[in-house]
């Protein structure tokens, strides 16, 4: 069992919520303005053109129908996985760095001495080890 893991993904600070944010609206917003545009064209512009005669806009009704059924589930479980992704992105940014807060914080009360640790695989190792060679200057 690993025991220098994280518990919580999700910690609550400032800059997580701010990255959770902007990577989930990056994401997001662009795809939503995308599809909006391919709704619109699909089948605005196709029965437009068409002149809809009513033949073509009694096919086109349960295509509509169809496609808005499977918008409707789909969206849901895209933007869960989504907001999933960026949680664990905002994740390995924030809690590296509130982990590095809290052990600055530990030394400069004395409560702690010697290096930061943190884990390999952290976003601000590299500063940590700068900040670890600076405690032991």
């Amino acid at each position: 069992m690993n025991l220098n893991k994280r518990k919580a993904k999700f910690i609550g600070t400032a800059l997580q919520n701010k990255t959770l944010m902007l990577v989930f609206v990056a994401a997001v917003l662009p795809a939503a303005i995308i599809a909006a545009c391919l709704y619109y064209l699909i089948f605005n512009m196709l029965a437009w053109q068409l002149g809809i005669p009513e033949a073509i806009a009694y096919n086109l009704v349960p295509v509509a129908r169809k496609v808005n059924l499977i918008i409707l589930i789909a969206l849901p479980i895209t933007l869960f996985v989504i907001w999933f992704m960026a949680l664990e992105l905002s994740h390995r940014i924030a809690g590296p760095l509130y982990r590095l807060e809290k052990e600055l914080n530990e030394r400069i009360e004395g409560k702690k001495s010697g290096p930061i640790q943190l884990r390999e695989k952290d976003e601000l190792k590299a500063l940590a080890d700068k900040i670890n060679r600076l405690i032991i200057k």
